[in-house]
């Protein structure tokens, strides 16, 4: 099990597996709707809308997304201004800046994060 920064446990981490990940690259600019059947890795510049129901979404640190997501997990690092549906997990690490509403199953936000939205628990999986 992964352990906080603090020394703590973190319960279900979210970790991409690069191997069945696609992702867009820091240099990357992306506009418009984002689909698939793998976890996604944003690390550039993405606005549109992303739909990958039975997968993770990454969006790391230095990425900048202007998105509403609908996805199995997601986890930010990066600036994320758009709503997040998801049946899992959503996690903000403490570089994550977040305006819009989160509906999911668990959320953790991290010491640090920058949030400005709702939050609505939802019943799921994950």
């Amino acid at each position: 099990m992964a352990k906080s920064e603090d020394g703590g446990k973190l319960a279900d981490p979210i970790a991409p597996r690069t191997d069945a990940a696609s992702a867009l690259g820091p240099s990357t600019v992306f506009t418009g709707e984002l689909a698939g059947e793998e976890d996604i890795i944003l690390r550039g510049a993405f606005k549109g809308t992303i739909r990958i129901r039975n997968h993770n979404l990454f969006i790391e640190r230095g990425a900048n997304v202007e998105a509403d997501v609908e996805a199995a997990g997601v986890a930010v690092s990066g600036s994320l201004t758009g709503n997040i549906q998801a049946s899992g997990r959503v996690a903000l690490s403490k570089e994550a800046r977040m305006k819009g509403d989160i509906e999911a199953a668990k959320i953790h936000i991290r010491e640090g994060a920058q949030f400005r939205g709702s939050i609505k628990m939802a019943k799921g999986g994950a």
